[in-house]
């Protein structure tokens, strides 16, 4: 496939698909267990139908502010591991893309590329997101290192208390620590053009972590293994609050009450979030809690991933409560299809369908979104996995 015959953020899935090796798409597609987590929020997502209104006319309106900053599209690039693993030097093709089109990335803990490059790549869009370790002497370090690059978010993921099982990659024997293996070379041979530059550029890693292993990549899986934290408490967010001077937002909440407590122990934002069905894989879809989430938690900025594939997910999200939705896999696609061209494709892709949407169903600002732009909610906060029609009250 051309980039210039890719359409949507799908077209960009299968192109990575056949450009890179099945153990690193299983990876950076795949979920936890059989992937039923993964396919639930795509099609809650999908099953939820707009209740255009028509007669509206003006301009367009994408910009969300957020933190004091505003940002030119409600769409921003969540935390995702190891990402260069889909294709070398995708880190910094997201900060870069981030910069240039004034929207934040989100740079994980256990991202292949150092914190300080890529705050360096991008000074007015990087956010940083931790995953804490055992050793909060470890914890402090990392905080410092992101005040240091000149981050002023710090997201901190929460719902990660153990080591999901993902069927796919253990079928692909891709587990830390990594072992090569004769299928795993096999699958490298036949896909050469990412073979030779991840050569060039050495295979990925968890590099956030390699000073603390005295500059041994070799040494970070037993590391992550002995610095295994098992849960994150609310002593936790109180002591992040006090270390944290800038924005503290709590991500990976499908519970109203959590959400309302985050809030209570100073969060400043809360992230609904199923980990992109990463984690668990009969949790519910992320989008049926947003509801609830939002009510529970008033004025206070709501942010949303977890099964965003096109635009339309965005306004949708944005329509029952999220400030602003957050996207993994569909830059990673683009990367892993095109490279850095790949990553400007997929947000091009995601920002117009969010002015064509917006446009279509007659709400000219992202920030005037509401439910009453959806066919179908439901009370309570919860929507079934499949929409079925409703009037909506005039």
């Amino acid at each position: 496939m051309h980039i210039e015959s890719a359409s949507c953020i799908d077209d960009l899935r299968r192109a990575a698909q056949a450009r890179i090796p099945r153990f690193a798409y299983t990876f950076l597609a795949g979920g936890a267990g059989n992937d039923a987590g993964v396919r639930r929020n795509e099609s809650a997502l999908a099953a939820l139908l707009f209740a255009p209104r028509s007669m509206a006319t003006g301009r367009i309106d994408t910009q969300v502010e957020l933190f004091g900053r505003r940002y030119a599209q409600p769409i921003g690039f969540s935390p995702v591991g190891m990402a260069n693993l889909a294709w070398a030097g995708c880190d910094l093709m997201l900060a870069e893309a981030a910069q240039r089109e004034e929207v934040p990335y989100v740079i994980s803990t256990a991202a292949s590329t150092e914190i300080e490059r890529l705050a360096e790549q991008a000074p007015d869009a990087c956010w940083f997101q931790l995953y804490m370790l055992r050793d909060d002497a470890l914890n402090a370090a990392l905080l410092d290192r992101a005040a240091a690059a000149g981050i002023e978010v710090l997201v901190v993921t929460v719902d990660t208390p153990a080591r999901s099982r993902r069927n796919g990659s253990i079928r692909e024997r891709f587990e830390q620590p990594f072992q090569a293996h004769p299928r795993f070379i096999l699958d490298v041979m036949r896909h050469p053009h990412w073979a030779l530059r991840t050569a060039r550029h050495g295979m990925p890693n968890l590099r956030n972590y390699v000073r603390y292993v005295d500059g041994d990549v070799h040494k970070v899986a037993a590391f992550m293994k002995e610095q295994a934290r098992g849960g994150v408490g609310w002593d936790d967010i109180r002591m992040l609050r006090r270390r944290w001077k800038g924005p503290l937002v709590v991500k990976g909440i499908l519970d109203a009450c959590d959400a309302q407590r985050a809030v209570e122990e100073g969060a400043d934002a809360v992230w609904v979030s199923n980990h992109g069905g990463r984690q668990l894989e009969s949790a519910p879809a992320a989008i049926t809690m947003l509801p609830a989430v939002r009510q529970a938690v008033g004025t206070r900025p709501v942010l949303f991933d977890s099964g965003v594939r096109g635009g339309e997910d965005i306004v949708k999200a944005g329509a029952l409560g999220a400030t602003m939705a957050f996207c993994g896999r569909a830059p990673i696609f683009g990367a892993a299809a095109f490279g850095a061209a790949g990553v400007a494709k997929a947000f091009a892709v995601l920002a117009d369908e969010v002015r064509t949407t917006l446009a279509q169903i007659g709400c000219r600002r992202f920030a005037d979104l509401s439910p009453a732009f959806i066919l179908d909610p439901v009370a309570a906060g919860r929507m079934p996995e499949t929409a079925t029609p409703a009037v909506r009250a005039a």
